[in-house]
Formats: C-alpha cells, structure tokens, sequence
C-alpha cells in the first residue's frame, strides 16, 4: 500500500522542464582601437632640509605657495595634494642616534590636456619643486567615447557571426540566451622618470631643459563580446 501511494504521489506531482539546452553556441568577438592619449600627469615634489625647525617649515611654504599660486593660476591644470610630511633628520655614527636636522616635503600631482600649460609649470617651478614622474593617459570623456564606438563595433562582429552561423547550419533563426560586453584597455606607451630629479634652471624666454615636443604615445581600447545563442 505504502509503496502504491509513493507511486501516485510521483506520477500526481508536475513534471519539470528541462532547460532547453541543445543547439547551443557560445563564442565571442572583438573590436578595438587606438587612440592617442590626450592627458599628460606629472608629479611633483616640493622639499626643504635644515637645522632649524621652523626655518625649515618657513622656506619650505614659502616653496609650495609658489608652487600652489603657478597651478592655480592656470585652469587648465588638476591637481591634488597626495602627501605632506614633516620629521626629524638624524645621523648615525658610534652606534648612537643624533638629531641633525628637519625635513617637510609635499607630493602633489597634476594633469591636464593642455601639454603646453603642464611644460610651462615645470620650467615656472624648476627653483622649487622636483619632477618625480611624467605619464600620460586618455582622458575620461575620450575614453568613453571610444568605448561607446567600439562597443557598437563589437556587437556588429557579434551579431553578424551569429547570423552567418545559422544560416550555415541551416537554421531559420536564433535567439540570445546570454551576452556580457567587457572591456579591456592595453595602454602601449608610458613615461615615466626612473627617479627624482630637480628640474634644471632654464632661460624663461626659450624654456631650457624642456623638450620641444612631447610624444604621450597610444592606448589600446579593446571590447569583447561573450555570447551564447540558441537556434
């Protein structure tokens, strides 16, 4: 009897679907671009060494207002304060620690589009700053409208694939069962100082020291698109 009523119960109970998991493909396409790189960063460091303490602190704001009032001065250029810090010097001799001095330094980073305005900052603040590092990048708004190109790019890839793969199988039609739009950016050139170096004095009518021309290189923007079809 026990087993007769199991039995009704199963056969009673709704089937379950299958999930429709044949004529299946999955593969993807991509598309990219190069695009060169429209944003120059560079990275400065103000600093200031000596005996006294408050000497040090005074030449050293007298040094980073300077450098605030040249950055301010022009709207084209972003920047922002990453570090500040002020510590005792000391000197090791004889197995004893003596205070020998005061250290204050800031880090300060600054970008913009305008190469021309970047270059004329360094050569306003050789006196007073180091150069850490120069890099480039693409900006955001550049960047977004690439991607939005090669995005569209991408998908056409996708969506013609797909059409030349039902019609070689012999199918009349497909449906998308699943697609992810990811993106991957290989950026092909860079510079970068290989260590701190104070900027050089140069003659304020011909800018000395800088270069003439500046060559910010390219970045890949590439998009992958990931599917699965049905047909």
């Amino acid at each position: 009897m026990l087993l007769a009523a199991l039995a009704a119960a199963t056969a009673a109970a709704p089937a379950v679907a299958e999930p429709l998991n044949y004529n299946v493909i999955e593969f993807a396409e991509s598309a990219s671009a190069e695009v060169q790189q429209d944003t120059m960063i560079i990275g400065l460091e103000v600093n200031q060494e000596g005996r006294d303490r408050a000497e040090v602190n005074r030449a050293f704001m007298q040094k980073y207002n300077k450098l605030t009032r040249h950055i301010s001065a022009n709207k084209a250029l972003k920047s922002e304060l990453q570090g500040r810090r002020a510590n005792p010097l000391y000197q090791y001799k004889n197995g004893k620690q003596t205070q020998i001095g005061w250290q204050e330094s800031a880090q300060i980073r600054v970008e913009s589009t305008d190469f021309t305005a970047i270059n004329q900052l360094i050569a306003q603040a050789q006196n007073d700053a180091a150069l850490q590092y120069t890099q480039f990048s693409v900006s955001k708004k550049k960047r977004e409208a690439v991607i939005d190109e090669v995005s569209k790019a991408a998908l056409k890839r996708f969506q013609a694939r797909a059409d030349t793969l039902v019609q070689t199988l012999g199918f009349r039609g497909y449906k998308i069962v699943h697609l992810n739009l990811g993106q991957i950016g290989n950026q092909s050139a860079e510079y970068a100082a290989p260590a701190p170096m104070m900027m050089r004095a140069a003659k304020a009518d011909s800018m000395g020291g800088m270069p003439e021309t500046t060559n910010p290189g390219t970045e890949e923007i590439r998009i992958t698109v990931n599917g699965t079809i049905q047909m």
